[in-house]
């Protein structure tokens, strides 16, 4: 028998040992309140999903993969079922498959403490990414409650870094961070810096934003904006909302630095991105740039639909900024009584200054 065969026939021992998946099977099937064509769907077996139930490894993850892909809860259910089937056969893709559902709580109901317990068993077979998903476990658990599990975070940043040890570089971006802010053990910025850096060069896009912080503020080395700048600038293309308005925000103090207005435009163009990825900062400093015409035409109508936007993404100051143009008509028609609630709202979201002025008139800046 090959190495790897006796690897896998271990892996196996100990998923039936424990009893892990097809016990469960109950939870997960079709809820009452799925429609009657997700009900009919969920009955109609593929052969290929007999050929799974039947014992053949192969057919689980090709009818797994293929059911994932498509719309609809019954379906969603039958490629976890798929999933599990061939991870109780000891196959580790299936496995990896099975245990985002598990956490995420697809195709059934959330399982933190089973998704746990494969992910342990894929990290003690040398999978990273076990390590950090039975870590994303613990996190979860250690911050559930009113009080934190110091004793969960502990565990769970040596998962981190068992991890990112085995080249999980998810589990290198959670392990930089933690140890950057000396979470679940002493503070090691220096370190956190280094893992940050090579999990966002493996285009783990938060780990850019967290190690541009670091650059920026000086947190492990010498401040370096510049590095700051360049990471912030990956984690927005990548999609992190609020990196793309700290980007703006050091284009716009670079400019006010400088005297050089020609970084204006970019930091516009990144507030603008942040707004549209939903970060309601992102979309008060569009805002206010338009408003005021830093750098850029004035544009009130635009102003005020960003402000408006950055309110209801819960941004104080957007609430603030879009109650002031809605008192005094700028971009839009004057409303009293609209700009009290954005007042009110802006309170309600903790901006003191705004409780003791929502009877008063909007603000004329």
């Amino acid at each position: 028998m090959s190495v790897a065969a006796g690897l896998i026939g271990a892996f196996a021992l100990k998923l039936l040992s424990m009893g892990l998946v097809f016990a469960l099977a109950a939870a997960w099937s079709v809820p009452s309140s799925a429609s009657p064509a997700d009900q009919g769907a969920a009955s109609e077996k593929s052969a290929v999903e007999r050929a799974c139930e039947a014992g053949e490894v192969a057919a689980c993850l090709n009818a797994g993969r293929i059911l994932v892909q498509l719309s609809g809860e019954a379906r969603a259910i039958r490629a976890r079922d798929m999933f599990a089937r061939g991870c109780e056969l000891g196959n580790t893709d299936a496995c990896h498959l099975l245990v985002p559902m598990l956490i995420e709580g697809r195709g059934g109901a959330q399982l933190l403490d089973v998704a746990a317990e494969v992910a342990e068993i894929l990290c003690e077979a040398g999978s990273g990414q076990g390590c950090s998903w039975q870590a994303n476990v613990l996190s979860r658990q250690a911050a559930s409650d009113q009080q934190i599990d110091h004793e969960n975070l502990i565990a769970a940043r040596e998962l981190y870094l068992q991890g990112c040890d085995l080249d999980s570089m998810e589990a290198c971006g959670q392990a930089g961070a933690l140890l950057a802010t000396g979470t679940g053990g002493p503070a090691d910025p220096i370190k956190g810096y280094d893992l940050l850096e090579r999990a966002c060069r493996a285009e783990q896009w938060q780990a850019c934003a967290n190690v541009a912080v670091l650059a920026r503020d000086g947190l492990a080395h010498d401040a370096d904006w510049a590095s700051a700048r360049d990471y912030f600038g990956m984690a927005c293309d990548g999609g992190i909302a609020n990196a793309c308005n700290d980007l703006g925000i050091m284009w716009m103090q670079l400019s006010d630095r400088s005297g050089d207005e020609r970084w204006r435009d970019p930091a516009l163009l990144v507030f603008i991105a942040s707004c549209d990825g939903g970060d309601g900062a992102g979309c008060s400093n569009a805002a206010r740039q338009l408003r005021e015409g830093r750098g850029v035409p004035t544009d009130l109508v635009r102003a005020h639909d960003l402000a408006v936007r950055g309110c209801e993404g819960n941004s104080a100051r957007a609430c603030l900024l879009a109650s002031d143009m809605r008192g005094a008509g700028e971009g839009v028609e004057g409303d009293a009584q609209t700009a009290r609630a954005l007042r009110q709202k802006a309170c309600d979201l903790g901006q003191s200054s705004a409780c003791a002025m929502v009877d008063a008139p909007a603000r004329q800046d």
